[in-house]
């Protein structure tokens, strides 16, 4: 055996030893009894097969031993994985808490809305109401204002006409005063005395009104007539006869001063 040759077994006993194995021995003796021999070409093939052996044991221990790294790994993975799934369960079911509680508050806040949408409109038609209610009212108040305001003008018509009448009726008065006693009254007796030409000057305007009614006449003669009342017979016989009665009350008087 060459030195080349007892080296390459060495070599290869190495890595026997290195897997575990236990090595070979390398003899020289000539005692071949219990010694099996190979040629030199199956030495070479032996220690071929054996170091290919020995080394797809070694490739496939690493394979293995990677193997082993990647399920490891894998594993590791798997749990991260299996953890962020947890996780991500837990977050879903958050999430899925939280929707439901959104859920139940926008129905909280949809039948809240929904009320105030009511109450909002059942007070738009009682505003409604009370506005057709406060336009009925103030139409009424309008049209009372506006029979009031005629009332007022009518009032102050019939003021106007009365004021008038009064005037005329002192006008009247005192020319007839003037007539028959040729002065301006002054007196008690002369306030008398007008009292009792108001008295038949009211009686003569009543007779007027009388003859209005009761005669068919036109507008214009019953004018003419009333103008001409002073010439009448029955004016001047109510003249007289209140001139027969001052006299009368003068005599009185002068009777009672020279007693």
């Amino acid at each position: 055996m060459t030195e080349q040759e007892e080296a390459e077994w060495e070599s290869i006993n190495v890595l026997l030893m290195m897997h575990g194995l236990k090595p070979l021995s390398l003899v020289k003796r000539t005692d071949l009894k219990d010694l099996i021999i190979f040629d030199k070409q199956s030495s070479q093939r032996m220690r071929q097969n054996l170091k290919l052996l020995v080394e797809e044991t070694s490739r496939q221990q690493n394979m293995i031993q990677e193997l082993i790294e990647t399920n490891q790994q894998l594993r590791n993975e798997l749990q991260l994985e299996q953890s962020r799934a947890a996780n991500q369960e837990q977050r879903a079911n958050d999430l899925e808490q939280i929707m439901e509680s959104v859920k139940s508050k926008i129905g909280e806040l949809e039948d809240e809305s929904l009320n105030r949408a009511c109450h909002q409109q059942n007070k738009i038609k009682d505003l409604q109401k009370e506005q057709k209610t406060l336009q009925v009212k103030c139409q009424h108040y309008k049209k009372k204002r506006t029979e009031q305001q005629e009332t007022i003008a009518s009032l102050q018509m019939e003021v106007c006409r009365l004021k008038k009448e009064e005037e005329d009726r002192i006008v009247t008065q005192n020319r007839v005063f003037a007539y028959l006693c040729k002065r301006v009254p002054h007196t008690v007796l002369d306030r008398q005395l007008l009292c009792l030409i108001d008295y038949y000057e009211s009686k003569i305007r009543k007779i007027h009104t009388q003859r209005q009614y009761k005669e068919d006449e036109s507008q214009s003669e019953e004018e003419n007539d009333y103008r001409n009342l002073d010439a009448s017979p029955t004016y001047k016989g109510l003249l007289m006869s209140l001139q027969n009665q001052l006299k009368e009350s003068k005599s009185k008087i002068d009777a009672l001063s020279s007693e």
